[in-house]
């Protein structure tokens, strides 16, 4: 009975950690990340709740050898877009596995933590990650719809 139990927990870890969330590509042929999981949003819009923190991370392969990473977060609202002053900008020390430098073809994972603040206002905006090299060059890049809620 315990290694059957054992066996439907371990089934159901599996699939919850295989489950994706879903994205759009960026423009220019930039890579797309490999896996994306954003916690609570398997599909989009995504809801961004206010007073908490999104949590997200992604698989993706190095385009070019690169001594650092930092994170680049545009959100566009109402066809305006503008960026955001995402406050851990040395993306190196989220590096799950890997760590900086890091060499072309190298399979790293970003973690994620963006707060949303509760002074944010409940909208729905699109939100452009990267992560960009110290020649500007993005590594990675996707876009998701969001809706910050209450």
């Amino acid at each position: 009975m315990a290694l059957l139990v054992c066996v439907y927990v371990l089934a159901a870890f599996c699939i919850a950690s295989s489950v994706q969330t879903e994205y759009h590509k960026c423009e220019d042929g930039i890579p797309e990340p490999k896996n994306l999981n954003i916690e609570g949003c398997d599909k989009l819009p995504c809801s961004l709740v206010r007073g908490t923190d999104l949590k997200a991370q992604w698989d993706f392969a190095v385009t070019a050898d690169t001594a650092t990473l930092k994170p680049q977060v545009r959100v566009t609202v109402f066809g305006v877009t503008t960026d955001y002053n995402y406050p851990r900008p040395d993306a190196c020390k989220d590096l799950v596995n890997g760590e900086c430098p890091l060499e072309q073809g190298e399979e790293v994972t970003y973690s994620l933590l963006m707060p949303i603040l509760k002074i944010y206002p409940t909208i729905r905006l699109d939100i452009e990650f990267s992560l960009v090299d110290e020649n500007k060059n993005a590594q990675v890049c996707f876009k998701i719809d969001g809706k910050v809620v209450n």
